[in-house]
């Protein structure tokens, strides 16, 4: 999706007039859930290859059809698992197609299941947003378009926006790209959908970005900026799951359910090399320094 709009410059973008309201509102939120943003590493995108053999995929009993825009069909590998979450989320994607799906299931090696999802068959084109109400988060927001991947980790830069989950108590409805939303009403808090940067010529200190990981995502949210995907019990920015270097063929996965080999997958997991190794700091630390006081809030061009 080399068009999309998750992959734009966004220092030229206009400041949005109630920028400085909602970034008192994300300061006062981020105070409240543990005074600090956190990395949540437990979205899986497994890359796949073109000729994956696909297995059905229905609806659970209990909630709305979403096949209509997936399809019943998907390529999930037998050694995927979904996401170390409540939410039980998986996605897979290969070089033109994106399958994201909510509450997964594996009833069998061909079969699975899910409460939602989205997908698209072309990726060339694909906006990063689903089509209204499809989608695996609450705003139809892509995870293809905005998790911070291993792929992005290892080549030492994030080139495209980072998605954000917003403390829920401090989420007030859904502005463009968002299609959708979870959040209640809270006049005045910023809305999923809400697109920051940090301020053109912010700068950050040794301290605050001390880490390798920590210098990617600052630089990334001052060239492209960070936006608010979905909301839940933590300000975290989202980022895949870390058994998934293992799973797609991490020489260090010696049991039965790995994937084949994938080209740069070997050695050590690289959040690992690029937060200070196993004594680094914790994922709600790594990038609870940066200069969040120095966001802003800015309008996407539609």
């Amino acid at each position: 999706m080399p068009d999309s709009i998750f992959n734009q410059n966004v220092t030229g973008w206009a400041v949005d007039p109630n920028s400085a309201s909602e970034v008192s509102a994300l300061q006062s939120s981020i105070a409240y859930y543990y005074g600090g943003v956190g990395v949540n590493l437990v979205r899986p995108l497994y890359r796949v290859p073109t000729d994956q053999v696909t297995v059905s995929v229905g609806v659970k009993s209990g909630c709305n059809n979403f096949l209509s825009n997936t399809g019943t069909s998907a390529p999930i590998p037998s050694w995927a698992v979904v996401g170390n979450s409540g939410d039980s989320i998986i996605g897979v994607y290969s070089t033109n197609a994106d399958y994201e799906y909510w509450d997964a299931t594996q009833n069998s090696s061909s079969s699975w299941s899910a409460c939602w999802g989205g997908a698209t068959t072309n990726l060339s084109t694909f906006s990063g947003v689903f089509p209204s109400n499809y989608g695996e988060t609450a705003t139809g927001i892509s995870n293809m378009a905005t998790e911070i991947t291993w792929a992005d980790i290892v080549s030492g830069s994030i080139n495209h926006a980072i998605g954000i989950t917003l403390g829920s108590e401090y989420c007030n409805g859904s502005v463009y790209p968002a299609n959708r939303t979870d959040c209640g009403s809270h006049p005045g808090d910023p809305s999923e959908g809400t697109w920051f940067r940090f301020a053109p010529g912010t700068t950050c200190s040794p301290s605050q970005c001390s880490t390798p990981f920590a210098t990617m995502v600052f630089n990334a949210i001052l060239q492209y900026g960070m936006v608010a995907i979905d909301s839940g019990g933590a300000n975290q920015l989202e980022a895949e799951q870390v058994g998934d270097w293992a799973l797609e063929g991490n020489a260090a996965c010696n049991g039965s359910n790995c994937g084949p080999a994938l080209t740069g997958l070997t050695g050590t997991n690289p959040w690992e090399a690029s937060t200070g190794g196993p004594t680094g700091p914790a994922s709600y630390q790594v990038v609870a320094s940066l200069p969040w006081s120095s966001l802003q809030v800015v309008d996407p061009p539609q």
